[in-house]
């Protein structure tokens, strides 16, 4: 079974069911848009697992095992249980009252994060890795070592799908902006300069479980590119600009190795 036909397949047990419609009232990220970004992420997934190679090396294609960090509240986690019905999934978060909302609704694994995310062993390989709106907070250098980080605890044919503020986020903070204008400032001066520009949220608008650096970033896709090719064994799938919900940019990168012999 190829690739396209085992995502036909995914996608057709995906779409005999409603996600689960059950909400944590904590969630922050509740608004009219909540569960059409779940599918513009199962939209993107399904290209991404098109792309890779997954099924090499398989007794047919499946995804066994599968990562959403951070899950929040579960917004995309909802949808990840039923793409993936076979999967063990965990979810992993520094949100604790997530966590556990993710682990008692939709039977997740919960894994808290740590602040260092290279501090967070996850003792398993993942067939694919979901980062939806992470590296859409952070500096260039903690992307960086994060990307390599998870690239670590990838199967042979594992793919991480990660998310980013790409070029059409300069015209989105016009409309809705992303951070104080004085900081989006900062941060395009450095983007124009080097192609990555970030900066911390002022610390009440930040989370009260994060102390550290947190904020919000900007990148030309090449730049992005250029902090997957340090990453070792690993290759380029995708790169789509506004592929998730017709915003943020969508990249995935993974097993196996770009230098794998014919």
């Amino acid at each position: 079974m190829y690739n396209l036909e085992y995502v036909c397949s995914l996608l057709a047990n995906y779409r005999a069911t409603p996600p689960s419609q059950k909400i944590s009232p904590n969630e922050t990220m509740l608004n009219e848009w909540y569960f059409d970004v779940g599918k513009y992420a199962i939209e993107v997934i399904a290209a991404a697992l098109v792309s890779s190679k997954i099924h090499e090396g398989m007794q047919g294609p499946k995804v066994s095992k599968v990562l959403d960090i951070p899950c929040g509240h579960g917004r995309i986690l909802r949808h990840l249980v039923k793409l993936f019905p076979e999967a063990e999934i965990h979810a992993c978060d520094l949100d604790r009252d997530g966590l556990d909302f993710c682990a008692s609704e939709f039977g997740a694994r919960a894994i808290i994060s740590d602040e260092d995310l290279t501090r967070v062993d996850f003792g398993c390989e993942y067939d694919v890795i979901w980062v939806g709106s992470l590296f859409t907070h952070t500096s260039r250098e903690l992307t960086g070592r994060w990307m390599a980080h998870l690239a670590r605890f990838l199967s042979p044919q594992g793919i991480v799908v990660a998310t980013v503020h790409g070029r059409w986020s300069e015209q989105v903070h016009k409309q809705a902006p992303y951070i104080d204008e004085g900081r989006w400032q900062k941060i395009l001066e450095e983007y124009s300069a080097t192609g990555y520009g970030y900066q911390d949220y002022c610390k009440e608008d930040s989370h009260n479980y994060i102390s550290g650096s947190y904020g919000v970033s900007l990148a030309r896709p090449h730049v992005i590119v250029e902090e997957i090719e340090r990453i070792p064994a690993v290759r380029l799938f995708m790169y789509m600009e506004r592929g998730w919900g017709e915003h943020q940019d969508v990249v995935v990168f993974g097993r196996p190795d770009h230098a794998k012999p014919w």
